[in-house]
């Protein structure tokens, strides 16, 4: 099975969170779950997702980086 890793602000940086089966989306913050009930939240907003890959990328609030 092979389930979404996050990542914060770039791609080459180390996963937040692996094995997400479940994301929500809200205005200022991202909530992920993995298969497994460990849930996360990230003050920022989704950047990007690669869906071949099962990454998502995420850009943290108040990290003045780009992707």
């Amino acid at each position: 099975m092979c389930l979404a890793k996050a990542y914060l602000n770039k791609w080459n940086n180390e996963p937040v969170l692996q094995d997400i089966a479940y994301m929500r989306l809200h205005d200022e913050r991202v909530e992920l779950e993995t298969l497994f009930g460990e849930e996360k939240v990230v003050l920022g907003k989704l950047v990007e997702v690669d869906f071949a890959a099962s990454k998502i990328l995420l850009n943290e609030h108040g990290s003045g980086q780009k992707p």
